[in-house]
């Protein structure tokens, strides 16, 4: 396999990064991939037929077998939606692109997109307690992107954004506040609330 990667262009061989840091990859999945059912590893046959993906794949002079992908999916009053990380290079180093890849597209689906398919969960300069760390799994971005749907679709019926919104320009950075570092992980019992943010009971959301 080192040979064959010694082979590569530059930008393929660093894209499957996957291949030579195996321990990253199962620290980034731990339990997610057991905990959410609708999380999982697309292949490259997946990645060539959707056209946003394939159209990454492209920009970035990769292959679809060359990238790390995971699907999930996002259920509310909008419907279902399927949802794509992609991790180009290790999640330490920078941080993976999360598409929305149905519904409204670009400024239809709201202001806090950075491309038509691009969510943009926190602002550039927010403190670390407010966005994604590689140790908060794959669970933890997918929840963050279910519940940036959930505000697009939220704000599409009301024309207000449902949290504090995040500055898309160049402003000062948001002073730290731990008292809005994301709570921890939990597992919500059946009755309970859908950790997505949908409002819908788990048993009949992300959670079935």
């Amino acid at each position: 396999m080192a040979g064959s990667l010694d082979q590569l262009p530059e930008q393929r061989k660093y894209a499957r990064w996957w291949e030579w840091l195996p321990a990253r990859v199962r620290a980034l999945e731990g339990v997610s991939l057991r905990e959410d059912p609708t999380i999982r590893r697309l292949g490259a046959e997946e990645i060539e037929r959707n056209r946003d993906l394939r159209a990454f794949v492209e920009s970035q002079q990769i292959e679809p077998e060359d990238l790390l992908v995971y699907l999930a999916c996002a259920e509310g009053g909008f419907g279902r939606y399927r949802l794509a990380a992609t991790f180009l290079f290790p999640p330490d180093i920078a941080p993976p692109t999360v598409y929305c890849l149905d519904g409204p597209r670009g400024r239809a689906a709201s202001e806090h997109r950075t491309s038509e398919v691009e969510l943009c969960l926190y602002y550039k300069e927010d403190p670390d307690e407010r966005r994604w760390k590689p140790e908060d799994g794959l669970r933890r971005l997918f929840d963050l992107a279910r519940r940036h749907v959930t505000g697009e679709y939220l704000w599409r019926r009301t024309g207000a954004w449902p949290v504090e919104e995040a500055p898309h320009s160049e402003t000062e950075p948001a002073r730290p506040d731990p008292s809005l570092a994301l709570p921890p992980l939990r597992t919500p019992g059946r009755n309970q609330p859908c950790t997505c943010g949908s409002g819908r009971k788990a048993k009949r959301c992300c959670w079935r």
